[in-house]
């Protein structure tokens, strides 16, 4: 019996060595040993201060110390920030979508979540090469109830990614696709007598109106019956769930009624609000200061040179739209931008920096791509801004004479280098 428990003992220990590596990994185990200090550096905090001279003190991927005359400890590696101009790792709010070949075609899945499809360990060279760290993972728009979209944060090869927050945010879409029934047929099962056999039932509903009765029928209290109760039930107790966390809703939307429904639909639910969407959607939130929404803007911006409609420069058809989300801006709405198409991601500060020619502070822009994302996403506290305690994700820029941008020569995601141009 000895012999047995120690063997077993063993065996134990064993398992636990050789998944270690693997927990490692899954959890984002990535800063260096020992203190690093970035020294002579301009930062820009993001929480009003600009720092013309600066060290900012980190210690196993964290923030320790940050200020004008900050000690440095004997033992600290030091990072030569001179000549550098210091801002937060850039978080990618939307654009970053799960494999499409994996899109699941139900109509409402609020269990779904990105992270089920989001692969940790792929190469996202190109998006860390653009300074974004961070970025909000999709679903598709095709589901009315997309589920849970996840916060992550960017891993540099031989680095995973990790995941920041796994249920940031419910994805509900009130867009054309969404509310179209997919090619889907629901069949009641198990069959039974309380739950016949009876023909197929098409996902519904097929309009904007039937879509916000079904969401708000989906969260009464009254228990369902008939042919799809069970069906139905379970889909109501995933919502409820998400519902008493107090996790925020982020609805997609292309126009303004459908900003508006999705308005009345988080104030109806009491649930916080994220509207995801172009120009013509924010349109509908002019004035509407005093409701508790916060603003995910695709701008719609082709750093190519072109936009639909005309080209980049001098475009009417261009101002008009952008005018209204820097309209939100200038309101002090929490706004992010964010590109609307994967392949732009890595021009994210390019897409910020536009809204320039409507009179909007470079520093103001910056923050919508840093802190008000992480302000949204309720992560303030890790990521979004250099101060004590947050995460050591920071970017080192320097001026470019005659260019429009800054040239991104660092990227550092916490404490480690994982970027440098040569």
């Amino acid at each position: 019996m000895k012999e047995a428990s120690c063997k077993s003992r063993f065996i134990a220990v064993a398992v636990l060595f050789l998944s270690l590596p693997i927990f490692l990994l899954g959890s984002g185990w990535r800063f260096p040993a020992g203190t690093i200090a970035i020294r002579g550096g301009e930062i820009h905090t993001m929480e009003g201060k600009v720092i013309k001279s600066g060290t900012i003190l980190i210690r196993e991927g964290k923030i320790v110390e940050i200020g004008e005359s900050v000690q440095i400890p004997q033992d600290a590696e030091i990072i030569d920030g001179r000549g550098y101009v210091l801002y937060p790792g850039f978080i990618a709010a939307s654009g970053f979508f799960v494999s499409v070949e994996n899109r699941n075609f139900e109509s409402l899945a609020p269990d779904s979540s990105a992270l089920d499809r989001f692969d940790i360990y792929a190469d996202y060279s190109l998006l860390i090469r653009g300074g974004i760290t961070s970025a909000f993972v999709s679903l598709p728009a095709n589901r009315l109830i997309a589920g849970k979209g996840a916060l992550v944060k960017l891993g540099a090869p031989g680095n995973p990614a990790s995941v920041l927050k796994p249920d940031a945010a419910l994805a509900v879409n009130l867009v054309r696709e969404a509310v179209l029934p997919p090619m889907t047929d629901i069949f009641p099962a198990p069959v039974s007598t309380q739950n016949p056999l009876v023909p197929s039932i098409k996902q519904y509903p097929s309009s904007n109106l039937g879509a916000y009765w079904l969401l708000t029928e989906l969260l009464r209290p009254e228990p369902y019956s008939g042919d799809l109760a069970k069906y139905y039930g379970e889909i109501s107790d995933a919502l409820r769930e998400i519902q008493s966390q107090g996790r925020p809703l982020i609805v997609r939307c292309r126009t303004a009624s459908e900003t508006r429904q999705a308005v009345e639909l988080a104030n109806s639910l009491n649930m916080p609000l994220i509207i995801l969407a172009a120009a013509e959607a924010l349109e509908a939130l002019e004035g509407i200061k005093t409701q508790a929404v916060s603003i995910i803007a695709e701008a719609g911006l082709k750093p190519n040179g072109y936009y639909p409609g005309g080209e980049l420069s001098g475009a009417a058809d261009l101002r008009k739209p952008l005018a209204k989300i820097a309209s939100l801006v200038e309101q002090g709405f929490p706004v992010a931008l964010a590109a609307d198409d994967e392949k732009y991601l890595p021009d994210l500060l390019w897409i910020a920096q536009y809204f320039q020619k409507f009179g909007i502070s470079r520093e103001d822009l910056l923050k919508t791509i840093t802190l008000n994302p992480a302000r949204i996403f309720g992560l303030d506290d890790r990521i979004g801004c250099l101060a004590k305690g947050r995460d050591a994700d920071i970017l080192f820029f320097k001026e470019a004479p005659g260019k429009p941008l800054p040239r991104l020569e660092k990227v550092m995601i916490e404490g480690r280098i994982v970027h440098e141009e040569k």
